[in-house]
């Protein structure tokens, strides 16, 4: 079928739009003309708006807009199904069959931020899997960009599916996914940040959230067992969290990720500075900073870092980020998409390899299951050096997303 990405579109547009505009022309009815410009606004208003899309690469099918108009602008995943029980059986819970796993979505109370959010969740086909009954999994835990909600997880950047390939291609190993929605609302921006007398985002996500899921699901607890990955603005929350909660994170991923806090945040009341005013507690949430200050002898999750050729910001900003962690005797992983920027584009195309990195990174496991994955490809790795730093920047050519 057609998506709304085809060059057909685009040309259908055109013609509608000439059509219009020589229908326009043509007729002596002053009704039909004012009925003609309409049409022809409509097909040059709609060209833009595809334009926009195939730029950035954001909806690949019809149904995708269809979701998205359908769901409601606070960003509470509707249309998956919720699951308000999570304590009282939430592995048998029915929830949506996604990637031969089940998505679920769970209205979460912070008790330690005192924020009631919605977080996604996805057991992988193993999780059900009898072989699999005394393994603890890892968790990797997503954070969306903004404007954003966590269903541009399963919708735009299609993670369970991906991982679910990975896996039967024996190139990453099952994990829980774990998807918070982490500012609250579709077009509000937290940084996720404890913003001074604001909502507290970075203790829901760093807390609240792996302390709920790990203490319900089979899954590892926080520390070498989990781990975090974002794009956009979610990149930027990687950096930062990973870097303040290094006993909560084993690996870390930045896709497309910014590395000091922007000036304000967009809250429901308009934009405000989280920090108010206070540039120590700024230079605290800037990862740039904190690295520098940071001996070389901190205890680090390990990091991947991604970006799009054509968005040459960030790619600079990956690879100033990179160099210090080299001070710290760390090789970050860089992976380059060729032929795309900051758009959801390299966000898909990202993510397979951004996998197979984590869960070969992901430890600290217990429980006597199976290892999850006895015949996986052998793959380059980044880690700790034992030997002289250097730089390591993997350049890949994006493959297609779906």
């Amino acid at each position: 079928m057609i998506g709304p990405q085809n060059i057909l579109v685009f040309l259908l547009l055109l013609l509608g739009f000439v059509a219009a505009t020589w229908w326009q022309y043509r007729t002596g009815n002053v009704a039909l003309r004012v009925v003609a410009a309409f049409c022809a606004f409509l097909a040059a208003a709609l060209f833009g708006i595809a334009a926009v899309n195939r730029y950035y690469g954001y909806y690949q099918g019809w149904t995708d807009i269809y979701r998205d108009m359908a769901d409601d602008s606070s960003g509470n995943g509707r249309g998956v199904p919720e699951v308000k029980a999570f304590s009282a059986g939430f592995p048998n819970a029915h929830g949506q069959t996604v990637a031969g796993g089940r998505l679920v979505n769970v209205r979460m109370n912070g008790r330690a931020s005192g924020l009631v959010r919605q977080v996604l969740v996805y057991l992988p086909p193993q999780y059900f899997d009898p072989a699999y009954s005394a393994y603890r999994f890892p968790a990797v835990e997503l954070l969306h960009g903004s404007p954003g909600t966590p269903t541009d997880w399963t919708r735009h950047i299609p993670a369970p599916q991906t991982l679910a390939l990975a896996v039967r291609e024996h190139r990453a190993d099952p994990a829980v996914l774990v998807m918070p929605d982490i500012s609250g609302g579709r077009r509000l921006s937290g940084q996720c940040l404890n913003a001074k007398d604001g909502p507290q985002d970075e203790t829901f996500l760093t807390r609240d959230v792996p302390d709920y899921v790990s203490g319900t699901l089979r899954v590892r607890p926080p520390g070498d067992g989990w781990g975090l990955a974002g794009y956009s603005e979610g990149g930027y929350c990687v950096a930062n969290l990973a870097l303040r909660h290094t006993r909560t994170y084993g690996a870390a991923a930045v896709l497309s990720g910014y590395f000091q806090p922007l000036p304000t945040n967009r809250t429901p009341t308009g934009r405000h500075d989280p920090f108010a005013g206070d540039e120590r507690v700024r230079d605290q949430n800037t990862p740039m900073r904190v690295l520098e200050h940071m001996t070389a002898s901190t205890h680090l999750p390990l990091f991947w870092l991604a970006s799009g050729s054509e968005a040459a910001g960030d790619t600079s900003a990956a690879r100033g980020f990179a160099a210090l962690l080299r001070a710290h005797r760390q090789v970050a992983p860089l992976t380059v998409l060729k032929g795309s920027g900051h758009d959801f584009r390299t966000w898909r195309n990202a993510l397979r390899p951004m996998f197979q990195w984590m869960t070969e990174h992901l430890k600290g496991g217990t429980g006597t299951g199976p290892a999850p994955s006895p015949t996986r490809q052998p793959r380059a790795s980044g880690g700790h050096l034992s030997g002289p730093p250097s730089p390591a920047v993997h350049r890949s050519r994006g493959v297609r997303g779906r």
